[in-house]
């Protein structure tokens, strides 16, 4: 193609563009160009047989004559004719010939020389042309004048620009733009659209359109205040939302009561220690737990509040540095701290008691007001201080336990100091013992609960306020609890008020034989039970302020199994245990159902050595004589053999304690406990919040009588519009032998039969 037939004009009067040439002919559009826009006519069919069309004035002829169409009758059709008799249809095609077979393919002699191989015969490039602008002193471009009487344009040679030819100077922008032009004839040009300055100000001072912008304006400002005004009483009148605060994690939290020295022997010596602790601590966070709460801890005499140091751990569980290394052993493992802090009392052998019963001296001076000294006193509460006519007030009749004073701002400070030491060390939580003698009468026969409730007040400002400010604690929420014995429900609201996280329900760990708390069952366990629950659980809903604390077992009470009628039983009350709302307490060998010890041991028989495995010791120590008895049935029940059973009271446990933390139901519902039948009855945990995210009810059903008992489930409120016949086992008393976890269960008829003893957890969905 040639630059000829590749850059020809355009249409008369516009820029030159490029025309394409396919295959030496030129196409349509080239033609147009050349005959200067000229179209040629559009050609006129007409068939032969119409009348013709005559041609336009001027136009030539383009009138194409077509042929007639045929008829029908005129179009001849293909005749048949017959074959004739003796004539051989034609046969099938035969080829004349074979063909012949390809010629085989034989490659050239090695002495034949090989194909000569292309070569491009190689060009050299030429330079690239630049550009260069316009200069001034160069006239810009004719614009293009098609020459009249010819279709070529007037060519401008292309002017080739050398490297290192001098450049010209570059034509200013504004001659290089063009002008502005107005739109129409005889109008002036604008920069901008809209009124022009005359029109506005004639319209600005306009009164009509002055007095229609101030209504505008104070409508719109009229309309505005009534809107925000509108959207305060929408809200102020609208029903408000509960305020949903998130629960802390002591709320539905277990936590796992150790008797230190019966817990696991390190060091061989026949006594349990914190390292020993320590060393179980897997497998006191396999059962699910989410504290460990480890007493005694301090320096005491024996084991008791009688407290020598508050800032020591007692030599025999082992140093300050094991107190360390345990609490941070129970983080290690997701876990919390809680420990036991004696408030009303300390030892005799306290240098702060020996201080103060040497006050005279001048160093001792400040110490005069940290106990309660008198010039008169009777047992069993007063007791005189070494035959001086000076007595001092004391635990009931515990003279080496004395009464420390509360309002005296030194020891009050020194209580705070301490506190803040062991929040530093990372403990979570402290269990407040004796919070009866915070305060007491002038006598000192009995407590003063008022002056003890500010007390409790002035203690959880301190911690709430210090655990902000330590940068170990960071902000965490330390929880106090504590004891009360015979509380009533205001006095449970009170102490609730004044600042503790729980009130430690006593009730449930005077269940027994023939106890006379319950007052219309006291031969019954069942009735017993039920009886407690339903007042108790009655009080925490009508208060819900107080947050309910469960403790059926500790180191002053006997064990379950061996409180009630039989093991069976006792396994029984702690699956109870594990399904109520609130804080749970779990003693130590409880999980695996242990029994006291025999009467005649050497230690206390609630607080054996725990039951490890079946080795020696039951793994205990490895003494050969510890100093803490084990109980003979250690063979039997002891953790390890639970632990590798598929059906166990450990198992059960395990199953519940760790369903509390992942099950909201669970661990923040409410509780409904069903009638009393034939010593059955049913606990039911269920979510009464709008605003639930579960949608599900857990029912447990208990069988404590010796025969087998059917409990209603369509009496129960909660499971109203829940389908009954899609539930699910969670778990069961080891006896249940016919259940099993996640086993669907159909109980559409209504009700639950069980076997004497036995006990089941089931789950259902809404």
């Amino acid at each position: 193609m040639s630059a000829k037939d590749v850059l020809m004009p355009g249409p008369q009067g516009k820029t030159p563009r490029l025309y394409e040439v396919e295959k030496g002919h030129k196409n349509e559009s080239y033609i147009v160009a050349i005959m200067g826009n000229k179209v040629p006519p559009p050609i006129k069919f007409v068939k032969d047989g119409q009348p013709p069309v005559e041609p336009s004035h001027g136009d030539p002829s383009n009138v194409v004559l077509l042929p007639k169409d045929p008829s029908p009758a005129e179009i001849p059709l293909p005749r048949y004719e017959p074959l004739q008799k003796g004539v051989q249809p034609p046969n099938k095609y035969e080829p004349t010939s074979k063909p012949e077979p390809p010629t085989r393919y034989v490659p050239s002699s090695r002495s034949e020389p090989p194909p000569t191989r292309y070569e491009p015969t190689k060009r050299q490039p030429e330079p690239p042309v630049r550009y260069e602008p316009t200069t001034r002193s160069q006239p810009p471009p004719t614009k293009y004048e098609p020459t009249v009487g010819t279709n070529q344009p007037t060519k401008q040679p292309l002017t080739k620009i050398e490297e290192g030819s001098p450049k010209s100077e570059p034509l200013p922008k504004d001659e290089l733009l063009p002008k502005h032009e107005p739109p129409f004839p005889g109008e002036e040009p604008r920069d901008n659209f809209g009124l022009t300055l005359a029109e506005v100000e004639k319209y600005k001072n306009d009164p009509f359109w002055r007095t229609l912008r101030w209504i505008l304006f104070v409508l719109f400002w009229l309309l505005w205040i009534l809107m925000f005004l509108a959207a305060i009483l929408i809200v102020a009148l609208s029903p408000g939302c509960v305020a949903k605060v998130a629960p802390s994690w002591w709320q539905s939290a277990i936590a796992y009561h150790i008797w230190t020295p019966s817990f696991q022997d390190s060091d061989g010596n026949g006594l349990g220690d914190l390292n020993g602790a320590v060393d179980r601590l897997e497998n006191v966070r396999r059962l699910g737990v989410h504290a460990v709460w480890a007493a005694p801890f301090l320096l005491s005499d024996n084991f008791n509040d009688a407290i020598r140091d508050h800032r020591a751990i007692d030599s025999k569980l082992g140093v300050n540095a094991d107190g360390d290394k345990f609490i941070e052993a129970v983080h290690d493992k997701g876990m919390k701290v809680v420990m036991s802090m004696p408030v009303g009392v300390t030892s005799n052998e306290h240098d702060w008691f020996i201080r103060s019963s040497k006050a005279s001296l001048p160093e001792n001076a400040n110490y005069s007001g940290y106990y309660h000294w008198r010039r008169t006193g009777s047992p069993p509460f007063m007791s005189e201080f070494k035959n001086t006519s000076i007595y001092y007030m004391h635990y009931e009749d515990k003279p080496n336990w004395p009464v420390i004073n509360w309002q005296n701002s030194g020891l009050r400070q020194e209580m705070f100091d301490i506190f803040s030491y062991w929040i530093d060390k990372g403990v979570d939580g402290f269990q407040l013992s004796g919070i009866e003698y915070l305060a007491r009468t002038s006598e000192g026969n009995a407590p003063n609960w008022p002056a003890i409730y500010d007390v409790l007040r002035d203690i959880k400002d301190h911690v709430e306020t210090y655990a902000n400010q330590s940068k170990v604690a960071n902000g965490k929420k330390i929880i106090l609890y504590a004891y009360r014995d015979n509380a009533k429900e205001n006095d449970k609201r009170s102490l609730a008020s004044s600042g503790l996280d729980s009130v430690v329900n006593y009730e449930l760990g005077m269940v027994g034989r023939g106890n006379q708390i319950c007052y219309t069952n006291e031969d019954s366990v069942a009735g017993c039970v039920h009886e407690l629950l339903s007042d108790v659980l009655s009080f925490h809903k009508d208060n819900e302020e107080v947050i309910p604390m469960w403790e059926f077992g500790n180191p002053s009470l006997s064990r379950l199994a061996s409180r009630v009628q039989s093991s069976k039983q006792g396994e029984l009350l702690t699956m109870i245990q594990l399904l109520l709302p609130g804080t749970n307490s779990i003693y130590y060998g409880e999980e695996i159902g242990m029994r006291d010890l025999a009467n005649d041991s050497t230690a206390i028989p609630q607080r054996g050595a725990m039951q490890w495995d079946d080795s020696r010791n039951a793994g205990f120590s490895t003494a050969e004589t510890p100093q803490i008895d084990v109980n003979p049935d250690y063979k039997e029940v002891n953790w390890a053999r639970q632990y590798g059973q598929s059906r166990s009271q450990l198992k059960m446990f395990q199953k519940l304690a760790k369903m509390r933390k992942r099950d909201e139901t669970l661990a923040y519902g409410d509780a409904h406990i069903g009638d009393l039948i034939n010593n059955g009855f049913t606990l039911t945990r269920y979510r009464d919040e709008q605003n639930s995210t579960q949608g599900n009810a857990i029912v447990g059903a208990f069988n404590f009588g010796t025969s087998a008992v059917s409990l209603p489930l369509n009496e129960i409120p909660m499971l109203e519009g829940m389908n009954l016949g899609k539930g699910e086992v969670v778990t069961a008393t080891t006896n249940a032998e016919g259940y099993y976890p996640r086993q669907p269960i159909d109980l559409s008829a209504g009700a639950v039969t069980l076997p004497a003893e036995e006990g089941i957890v089931i789950k259902f969905s809404t």
